[in-house]
């Protein structure tokens, strides 16, 4: 069936058949992208597992369930990011007007960027190995990665510990600035930043490098090429308000407190999706 603006509809010719189960089905199916005609050649000649029709609305009123609550799980992640940032702006106002009159500082005065290369690959290969596309943007969260092994490096790459911020200084306007909880190594197309301590708290800094103040900074040199790129003198020429040391850690034991509440919330949702793959399989093949 095609709709009024041209794109394929498909509907069940039985008209036992559920639309729905049809929809579970499909994602099961997991056909490739071949291209617009190739595409839907394969979706001419695909075989779907038939039940009955009270057993395709049991199959769809249980995976409806996992659904909601796969939705409800992303919704708690999001508020709780949203949350994070709220308390960010309660206690630091606006950076961009400084309308809490904090003392601004250079970057350098607060952090530094750690570009210490490694190629000794053997040594590390059992260490994650973050690219920048392991990287969420806006959010930071880590996505799947494998070891320096698995990925076969052989370029160089740059250390990182669990002190660290990674920024990604490709395609800036993604907005990607990561904490990881763990030693690795990390794309060359990503800095390792790393916070003084006596100055300034790293959940302060990463927050801050994550804001819409720094985007807009950094924005104005990367827009000047065809390849979005910033470079480290670009990011150490930045400014910022550095509130005082005490506000800093309470913000920091905020974002801590919250990222445990997230990996509980996280935890749930790798076992719902788990639990669909499961099901999925064991209904669709």
């Amino acid at each position: 069936f095609i709709g009024a603006d041209g794109v394929k509809i498909l509907r069940p010719t039985n008209a036992q058949d559920s639309t729905k189960y049809l929809y579970y089905a499909l994602q099961a199916a997991r056909i490739p992208n071949l291209g617009y005609s190739r595409h839907f050649k394969a979706l001419k000649e695909l075989e779907i597992r038939v039940y009955s029709r009270e057993e395709q609305d049991e199959i769809v009123r249980v995976l409806d369930k996992i659904d909601h609550l796969i939705e409800q799980r992303y919704k708690e992640i999001s508020c709780l990011n949203q949350l994070v940032k709220s308390r960010f702006v309660e206690l630091f106002g606006d950076l961009k007007t400084n309308n809490k009159m904090w003392k601004v500082v250079g970057f350098t005065d607060c952090a530094v960027i750690d570009t210490n290369m490694i190629h000794d690959f053997e040594k590390y290969k059992d260490y994650p190995h973050i690219g920048i596309d392991c990287i969420e943007k806006e959010t930071g969260k880590l996505l799947s990665y494998k070891t320096v092994a698995e990925d076969g490096v052989i370029s160089g790459k740059y250390l990182f510990t669990e002190e660290h911020i990674i920024y990604s200084k490709i395609r800036p306007n993604l907005n990607k600035v990561a904490m990881p909880s763990f030693k690795g190594v990390c794309s060359a197309d990503a800095y390792p930043i790393l916070a003084k301590s006596d100055v300034c708290v790293r959940e302060y800094l990463a927050y801050t490098l994550r804001s819409r103040y720094f985007l807009d900074y950094i924005l104005t040199f990367s827009n000047r090429t065809n390849l979005p790129k910033v470079n480290k003198k670009q990011v150490e020429g930045f400014a910022l308000p550095l509130p005082p040391m005490e506000l800093q850690k309470r913000f920091s034991t905020f974002v801590k407190q919250v990222d445990k509440s997230k990996l509980a919330v996280q935890k749930s949702l790798d076992e719902l999706e788990t639990l669909k793959k499961s099901l999925m399989q064991q209904y669709f093949g």
